[in-house]
């Protein structure tokens, strides 16, 4: 592969391991002239691939481009690689329960997931609830895994089935822009006025690592923010750094946030 360590330049230290690994499949890909899918990676992730891929002159081909999604595969292939969907390797499975006496939460399955099966979260993707319906995008190899082993959630006896993409469930996240103003654009200053915070407060969710920052964890409360980052604070929401609209007349960051729903 030609030499890249200039790329590092351009991603922050947090995306470092990131990058490594995304490098060494490009390298495959490259050796091999075939193309390799990814687990589920988030989209701040999938950026990192779309800037890598551009630089070193592959196809990057994102799942969430055709099936709504925040988490999504990517395939990353040579330039003569032709799209099929079916290359994502993924599936999605309906999850039926007795929505008469039951209601499923967004939580419950993840928890259900993660704690009590012990799944990686980069074999699974978007969990998807509503009107009494869930489903779960997962990685085709773990299809029958997900069948076999998920019988219960929440008290809730459930059963999974793969049903077509066509029969996806259309979510809509609540969200909502508020202009504001901060003296910086450090981490606990935007958690605390984004959210109605104390900045004591705002720290302490900080440091016990309770705020992440493009879907990592940051306990630093000065860590310094760009345009487009996702903030998630726990218990509170998810805040997101769209706009800065200059300066306001005591010196101080106009920003424009949009406050998302929590997950």
């Amino acid at each position: 592969m030609k030499n890249t360590k200039h790329l590092y330049q351009h991603f922050i230290e947090e995306d470092r391991e990131f990058v490594d690994k995304s490098l060494e499949q490009m390298q495959r890909v490259e050796d091999s002239y075939a193309f390799e899918v990814t687990s589920f990676v988030n989209p701040h992730q999938v950026e990192i691939l779309r800037n890598l891929g551009n630089h070193l002159q592959l196809q990057i081909f994102s799942s969430s481009d055709f099936y709504t999604s925040e988490f999504a595969k990517v395939i990353i292939a040579p330039l003569y690689y032709e799209l099929q969907l079916s290359d994502f390797e993924m599936d999605l499975l309906e999850i039926n329960y007795a929505n008469k006496f039951y209601q499923l939460t967004h939580s419950q399955i993840m928890g259900t997931l993660l704690n009590q099966l012990g799944i990686e979260r980069k074999v699974f993707g978007d969990i998807l609830v509503a009107s009494g319906r869930a489903q779960l995008m997962v990685d085709r190899k773990f299809t029958q895994f997900f069948i076999d082993h998920i019988s219960k959630i929440a008290k809730t006896p459930v059963k999974l089935k793969q049903v077509d993409f066509s029969q996806q469930i259309a979510t809509q996240i609540d969200s909502k822009l508020i202009d504001v103003l901060v003296s910086s654009m450090r981490l606990d200053k935007v958690v605390a006025v984004s959210f109605r915070l104390s900045r004591s407060v705002a720290v302490r969710l900080i440091v016990t690592k309770q705020v992440k920052v493009n879907y990592s964890i940051v306990d630093n409360p000065s860590h310094h923010l760009m345009l487009n980052d996702l903030i998630s604070v726990r218990g509170y929401g998810r805040v997101r750094v769209l706009r800065e609209n200059g300066f306001s007349k005591n010196g101080k960051y106009k920003l424009t946030v949009e406050l998302l729903s929590s997950k």
